[in-house]
């Protein structure tokens, strides 16, 4: 995906309303959020001044974009890494560490990943990363939390690839699942990862 730093304006530019043309941190983590999140790459496009430079505002609005997005969904903010999982295969998923991996049954075209909690967590986004070396698996899944003796689904998809961001209504809860409902093979997750955001969805 290609988008410009600045709206409506590619390349550097002396007029007035060049410096009000910066997108906002909040523009630009939406912009990653249905890029980046969806498994496309985000080539943000950045002009260089008339001295070759980039412009002081550009540099400090690029920290502010990165800064943001570790708030959001970086390591630190991973609830699932507090949680536990079915065994250590499946922890895994939850490790913050994108080399590792958990692989569901051999053979299988269904399989789940379970996140318990000791005390019940609060998430409106879920992050799952799919191992590639074998080619892309999954072809339907589904984000769980348990009500009851119930599993309610709060998202689901088609495909996870390379990254897929799922974001949904707050929903608190102390048993989560990733449900492979139907891959081609074995599925291989890299990474599971919980986010409360404290933003409103817009899915």
């Amino acid at each position: 995906m290609d988008t410009p730093l600045h709206k409506d304006h590619w390349f550097f530019s002396s007029k007035p309303d060049f410096a009000a043309s910066l997108k906002t941190v909040e523009e630009l983590v939406t912009t990653w959020e249905m890029s980046v999140g969806r498994g496309a790459q985000l080539m943000l496009g950045i002009a260089p001044n008339t001295h070759g430079l980039l412009p002081e505002a550009d540099v400090k609005r690029l920290a502010e974009f990165g800064a943001a997005l570790d708030r959001r969904y970086g390591n630190g903010s991973n609830l699932a890494a507090g949680g536990s999982a079915d065994d250590a295969e499946a922890k895994r998923a939850l490790d913050n560490d994108p080399s590792t991996f958990w692989s569901a049954p051999a053979k299988s075209s269904h399989a789940e990943l379970n996140v318990t909690f000791a005390r019940p967590v609060t998430f409106d986004s879920a992050m799952a990363m799919e191992r590639l070396d074998a080619g892309q698996h999954v072809r339907h899944y589904s984000i769980e939390v348990i009500r009851g003796n119930t599993w309610v689904t709060v998202a689901e998809g088609q495909a996870i690839g390379h990254l897929k961001l799922d974001r949904f209504p707050a929903v608190t809860a102390s048993r989560i699942r990733l449900n492979i409902q139907s891959s081609v093979g074995a599925a291989e997750i890299r990474e599971f990862k919980l986010f409360n955001t404290g933003k409103p969805s817009t899915e």
